[in-house]
């Protein structure tokens, strides 16, 4: 179904004149794509050397400190004054979202839910979603995000808009039932129906299953949830203890809390992937350190509806693996990973008072590597690994001079700095223009469905 639907957008991107690079790259022949003389993030400790690299097909062939030979089909991208790093992997979101942008803010999370924005996505279409998530693709790729990990509803139009853009995404189907009743079972049923069809389909697309937190999803419809993906060899994607409300009502139904509620009823034992975790006990750190749990840790979010910051020092010390996510653009409002970092180093070190906390490195690594691992991927540059790489500039005004390419990246660099991105070993953006994605277009078409949902 995917790659039948992959050669119809290619088709029509052909017809509009986006698709030159996809046809360059598919002709026989193929030509290969050179980073000329780059400074670039290594392996697993992001190790900065300048170096030329060579992507073949969809996987980085070769990573050398000579020169490497050009040949006449290559496309040769210069690497003066430029960073390339590992893409970013924004582990938690909501794609469709960026359709309620500002239209739900300075509100506590309970309001913002319940008066505003449910009853806003009970409204919407599939054709809105796929729109809303062309525009959030558009966005995430200007970001330098190559990968994410998105929980939403009408998955049928987010998994077309995906293949149309070259991304690379877990989607989940987000669970709401209290009880295994006919809704629950139905509700079950959509997520086993996308995983299965993720499964089958377009590689770049896999599936988590997503009860969507322990205050929406009752016990039973947990437990069927986690046997759906430990069959199908998933991952669990949830929300968990990311409001004081959530934690305190938690208490006093369950006398325990969301974390210790979630390990009594199995919630760990799949490979999971928990949204938020701000207000989590000693106990609960030792919990999901000892679950393995990954923590996608949402600051900016978190922040602008009142929430708190997650003690991301605490939780990284016991073991738990944390990475970044933006969450939905009706609650950030952006999906742009590049600023989420900053704000994960910076709030880290204010909430803490330790300036050492959460160094630019292990910022970037949190928003690159550990977000991959969580996702199956291996999200470093080298050789033999597929080939998800976004390059900055940075040689802008806010960059220079550039004592430390990595804080820069974290301290200065804006959404603006990138200016390349390559997904699977295909430019997704070349010289700051999308090569996938008709941005005028989706920009106009979701401009007229916002018009509809204006209160």
């Amino acid at each position: 179904f995917f790659l039948q639907a992959e050669d119809g957008i290619r088709d029509a991107q052909e017809s509009r004149g986006l698709g030159d690079v996809y046809k360059r790259q598919d002709e026989e022949g193929a030509m290969g794509i050179v980073l000329k003389g780059i400074a670039a993030a290594l392996g697993e400790a992001l190790t900065v050397k300048r170096v030329d690299i060579r992507i073949k097909g969809n996987k980085i062939e070769k990573i050398s400190e000579s020169p490497l030979p050009v040949a006449p089909a290559d496309e040769l991208v210069s690497g003066e004054g430029k960073l390339a790093i590992p893409g970013f992997v924004n582990l938690h979101t909501h794609l469709p979202m960026v359709l309620f942008r500002g239209a739900a803010d300075d509100l506590p999370l309970e309001e913002w839910l319940r008066d505003r924005i449910w009853p806003l996505e009970a409204r919407l279409t599939d054709e809105a979603v796929y729109w809303g998530s062309l525009l959030g693709l558009a966005e995430m790729i200007r970001s330098g995000t190559t990968a994410f990990s998105d929980m939403y509803f009408h998955l049928d139009a987010i998994e077309r808009a995906v293949a149309e853009s070259g991304m690379r995404a877990v989607l989940s189907y987000g669970i709401i039932a209290a009880e295994l009743d006919a809704h629950g079972k139905e509700e079950l049923a959509r997520a086993e129906e996308t995983v299965k069809r993720l499964k089958d389909g377009e590689e770049r697309m896999k599936a988590a299953v997503a009860p969507h937190s322990i205050y929406t999803c009752g016990r039973e419809v947990w437990k069927r949830a986690v046997e759906l993906a430990l069959e199908q060899e998933v991952p669990i994607h949830t929300h968990l203890s990311e409001t004081r409300t959530e934690v305190a009502d938690c208490y006093v139904r369950h006398r325990m809390s969301p974390v210790e509620l979630l390990q009594e009823w199995g919630g760990f034992s799949a490979p999971t992937i928990a949204a938020h975790c701000v207000h989590v006990t000693p106990s609960d750190v030792d919990i999901l350190a000892r679950h393995r749990v990954t923590v996608a840790h949402c600051p900016r979010s978190n922040a602008k509806l009142g929430n708190g910051i997650a003690p991301i020092s605490r939780l990284r010390s016991a073991g738990v693996n944390v990475g970044i996510g933006t969450d939905g653009a009706a609650s950030n409002n952006s999906l742009d990973m590049a600023s989420e970092l900053r704000f994960a180093a910076l709030s880290a070190k204010a909430a803490s008072g330790d300036p050492t906390i959460i160094p630019a490195r292990e910022a970037v690594r949190m928003a690159t590597v550990v977000g991959a691992r969580a996702l199956g991927l291996d999200g470093t540059i080298a050789e033999g690994n597929r080939a998800d790489i976004a390059i900055v500039d940075l040689e802008q005004v806010e960059t220079i001079p550039t004592s430390d390419p990595l804080s820069s990246l974290v301290y200065s660099a804006g959404r603006g700095a990138v200016t390349d991105v390559v997904v699977d070993g295909r430019f997704l953006m070349r010289d700051r223009s999308l090569t996938t994605i008709d941005e005028d277009r989706v920009k106009y078409e979701v401009k007229e469905i916002a018009k509809s949902y204006k209160n």
